[in-house]
């Protein structure tokens, strides 16, 4: 994978690490919340220059975690690159940070600007706030409601601040707080952007 930021599930942080594990799941949710600026950036640049640009992230993202998948000595360079930043769950699956390249990728392809890069933020700024709020008061569960309540928070005040109705930010937020409980490790990196992308075209 290349170095996009991967998310974290709510209450899903691993446990029992000690202050390097604590320091590595910081860098994960420092790295998620960076990765928000694609959106903004990609406003910027314009539609057409953006989607290629998301093509060559995917690739890059694809290739990448071939190679990190099928040789350690790749594992090893990536891990060092992303400062520790990996699971060691990821050493056998496909990473957090490539699945949240392909759903940021997706949103975009599939929804009109205004719409994907308000779900590219939302997915950047709501999904790590679930999983800070939820690995400290959510007892231990991989999923908990307190940290999806968290995401949901999150979810409106960064479309509020972004100068969308509140009737609106509240559907979105629902939307995003329902993805974020997706099952599968990093699915919510999918499921966030696409689910808030498509709520906010749906409203208008």
């Amino acid at each position: 994978m290349t170095p996009v930021p991967g998310a974290t599930a709510s209450g899903s942080v691993e446990r029992g690490g000690g202050g390097s594990a604590g320091a590595s799941e910081l860098r994960r949710r420092a790295l998620h919340v960076a990765a928000g600026g694609l959106g903004p950036l990609a406003v910027a640049a314009g539609p057409r220059p953006s989607a290629w640009g998301f093509i060559v992230l995917v690739v890059a993202a694809g290739v990448a975690e071939a190679g990190r998948l099928r040789w350690p000595a790749v594992r090893a360079r990536f891990q060092r690159l992303a400062g520790g930043a990996f699971r060691p769950a990821e050493s056998r699956t496909v990473s957090g940070a490539s699945m949240l390249a392909v759903g940021f990728a997706l949103t975009w392809w599939l929804f009109p600007s205004g719409a994907a890069e308000r779900a590219i933020l939302v997915a950047a700024l709501a999904d790590p706030m679930a999983a800070a709020v939820g690995s400290r008061y959510g007892a231990g569960s991989r999923k908990s409601w307190v940290g999806s309540a968290a995401c949901a928070v999150t979810a409106a005040l960064v479309l509020l601040l972004t100068g969308l109705p509140a009737a609106r930010s509240a559907a979105a937020a629902l939307v995003a707080a329902g993805m974020e409980r997706a099952p599968w490790p990093g699915a919510d990196n999918v499921a966030i952007p696409l689910g808030v992308g498509a709520v906010l075209w749906w409203l208008g």
